[in-house]
């Protein structure tokens, strides 16, 4: 039996001694969200796995994989959260070979709290690796799915100094007219953090299609710009 079956009954045994009824249904409320909860905070999930990593070493990238599809086919929320955590903690098998199964996770990704930590924080990372998986973001910003429109942005978020900007402003601009709130923030939190990099050019951009971004996308970019601003005066 993979030492990783353990790891994973492991935290879920203590996020079962750990949880809490009341708290489990607020958190399934606020998300509105089909998917019940174990209750557990994230202060304390940290700690389950903190207790987990102690527990069982991951050396090696099938493991790696094994743990992220086990966690992340769990019955409970907090377990997708885990396979998150999980996949943020090992730098080491951050790489193409993992993202297929980041694509995997991808298919169910059904809500801002687990689709934004995936496609910013693995996706979008694996993408600066190898250029030619940007190809996923136009066939995303395509779908009728809401979601993988916002991850065709959100994918970009942290790629900083790497931007293909081109990519960037084509994406924006044909995602303009989308009518989804979750798509317009998410276009405008991306325009807003590259803006730390090159401030000009999202205040041109912003400038330039005044007409076509919607007051949601420019409320969120312009939010660094409002900062900036303020501190001149």
């Amino acid at each position: 039996m993979s030492l990783v079956i353990p790891m994973v009954i492991l935290m879920q045994q203590h996020l079962a001694a750990e949880g809490s009824t009341l708290v489990a249904k607020k958190m399934q409320y606020d998300l509105n969200s089909q998917q019940p909860f174990y209750g557990v905070s994230p202060e304390k999930r940290h700690k389950i796995f903190q207790l987990a990593i102690a527990h069982t070493s991951i050396d090696n990238i099938e493991d790696y994989h094994r743990l992220l599809l086990w966690l992340w086919s769990g019955v409970y929320r907090e377990e997708r959260y885990l396979a998150l955590d999980a996949g943020e903690y090992y730098p080491e098998y951050q790489t193409i070979a993992s993202f297929h199964v980041y694509l995997e996770m991808l298919e169910t990704a059904d809500n801002v709290d687990i689709l934004d930590r995936l496609v910013s924080n693995l996706i979008g990372k694996i993408m600066l690796q190898d250029k030619s998986l940007q190809r996923y973001l136009i066939q995303w910003r395509e779908s009728d799915s809401v979601w993988l429109k916002r991850a065709s942005v959100l994918a970009q978020l942290h790629h900083k100094q790497q931007m293909d900007v081109a990519l960037l402003s084509d994406t924006i601009l044909y995602l303009a007219a989308d009518k989804s709130m979750l798509v317009q923030q998410a276009m405008g939190q991306v325009l807003n953090a590259y803006s730390q990099i090159d401030f000009t050019f999202v205040d041109n951009f912003i400038k330039n299609n005044m007409t076509l971004l919607t007051p949601l996308c420019r409320r969120e970019a312009r939010k660094l710009t409002m900062v900036v601003n303020s501190t001149v005066d």
